[in-house]
Parts: C-alpha cells; structure tokens; sequence
C-alpha cells in the first residue's frame, strides 16, 4: 500500500495475510475446515474466501462434494492454544 504520512514520520501498512513468512508464523496450521448450514447462494469461492479470510487464509475448496449441507474448505488458520 501507499506509504501514509503520520506526525512527523511515514507509515506502511501491510495486509495481515500477505507479510512476508504468514503461513510460517508460529501458530498458524494448515488444514480443512467443514463449513455446516452455508446458503446455496453463498456456497462459491469469492463468499467462501471472504468468510474463511476474516480470520484465516483460504486455499480451495471442494466444489463437488455431494452433501450440499457442508462446504469442505482448505485454509490456513490459527491454531488453538
């Protein structure tokens, strides 16, 4: 992003989920993640993306899975503890 001037200094803003070493980060795991009761109008990847990236990082997805009840994601998250 656009360095922003702040006081008598500059400030870079960098996206949580695009600084360098992310998935590397201490913490963080990848895995699958089972989504229950999602929408029919919701069950695509750009709704997908922007539910699992409010606290994650979204890889894929499995599209033909057959129980539509269920969205299987593949993301990166934190881990508990």
């Amino acid at each position: 992003m656009v360095p922003q001037p702040l006081a008598n200094s500059v400030v870079h803003f960098i996206r949580h989920d695009h600084g360098l070493g992310f998935r590397g980060q201490e913490g963080f795991r990848q895995g699958c993640l089972m989504l229950l009761g999602v929408p029919l109008d919701y069950r695509n990847t750009e709704d997908l993306r922007a539910a699992v990236n409010t606290f994650g990082e979204f890889h894929h997805w499995v599209q033909d899975d057959p129980y539509l009840v269920r969205s299987i994601v593949f993301a990166a998250f934190p881990e508990d503890g």
